[in-house]
């Protein structure tokens, strides 16, 4: 089976990243609906915080796996095979580009959004399967 590497994949330009982060920071970005995101989550999902290290500490998410997405590249080998993943950080954008690049290495992944409707999410889980956190050393 082959992959693609970093270099064989196409990059995404630099106004394409732009309007990436300007859409995030603004809330508009294409984040997936919160019942879509529970569905994923209770399918089995992982949740991916890619926020840095230091936000993951201040504000942690239940059961999600913290990868900053300056490292994700780099650690993709360490993420389980076979599942899907939610992506998430403070508002949605470092969650969209994270998805893109799972996507772009055969993953199939979803855009959950900001930190704080995740939370809400993980809160109204009733079934303790998403319990633990998990960091990846800095």
């Amino acid at each position: 089976m082959n992959s693609k590497t970093a270099l064989d994949r196409p990059k995404k330009t630099f106004f394409e990243q732009l309007r990436i982060t300007v859409l995030g920071l603004s809330g508009r970005l294409p984040t997936a609906p919160a019942e879509e995101v529970a569905k994923w989550i209770k399918n089995g999902a992982v949740l991916v915080d890619v926020r840095t290290n230091f936000e993951a500490r201040k504000d942690p998410i239940p059961g999600a796996t913290n990868i900053p997405l300056a490292k994700l590249e780099d650690e993709l080998s360490r993420l389980p095979p076979g599942r899907a993943f939610v992506t998430f950080c403070r508002r949605g954008g470092r969650a969209e580009r994270a998805k893109n690049l799972l996507e772009a290495n055969g993953r199939k992944a979803i855009n959950g959004g900001g930190y704080k409707g995740i939370l809400k999410i993980v809160e109204s889980n009733t079934s303790g399967a998403l319990a633990g956190t998990a960091h990846f050393p800095s």
